[in-house]
């Protein structure tokens, strides 16, 4: 019975360090489930229980934290799984797409209106060029305007 006493206390300490050590070094912002002092002193307190659920719960890198997902963490910024989910991105892209069909709107309105003062030019030159008085409206029977 002490041989098997004996590795299973190294065992425990063993974990408890590295946890312990692992506890300490963690970010507080990258810390689950409870605060980072209280998981201190959990792996303290109970040796080899609280160093396990530090390992298997305690930080975002642990393992179950990447398979389970009932202990994902909701607090702090949570980055989207595609472009498709970002709130922020799909925003900032209708504000382009608005952007981008005013301007296009802008520049066809701008080219009829070149393209009807070309006209009224050419109209007036025509006008002129036969005599007639462009401003008495006598011409080809067009409003200026």
């Amino acid at each position: 019975m002490p041989r098997l006493l004996i590795p299973l206390i190294l065992v425990a300490v063993g974990v408890m360090i590295y946890a312990l050590i692992e506890a300490i070094s963690t970010p507080s912002d990258r810390v689950r489930i409870m605060p980072k002092g209280v998981w201190i002193v959990v792996i303290v307190l109970i040796p080899l229980v609280g160093g396990v659920l530090w390992l298997l719960f305690g930080n975002q890198n642990s393992y179950l934290a990447s398979t389970v997902q009932g202990f994902k963490q909701t607090s702090g910024p949570v980055r989207p799984a595609s472009p498709d989910d970002d709130e922020e991105f799909l925003r900032s892209l209708d504000i382009q797409r608005a952007q981008q069909k005013k301007a296009e709107e802008l520049r066809k309105r701008e080219e009829e209106l070149r393209r009807r003062e070309e006209q009224f030019k050419s109209n007036n030159d025509s006008d002129t060029d036969d005599g007639t008085d462009s401003g008495t409206g006598s011409g080809n029977g067009q409003n200026p305007a």
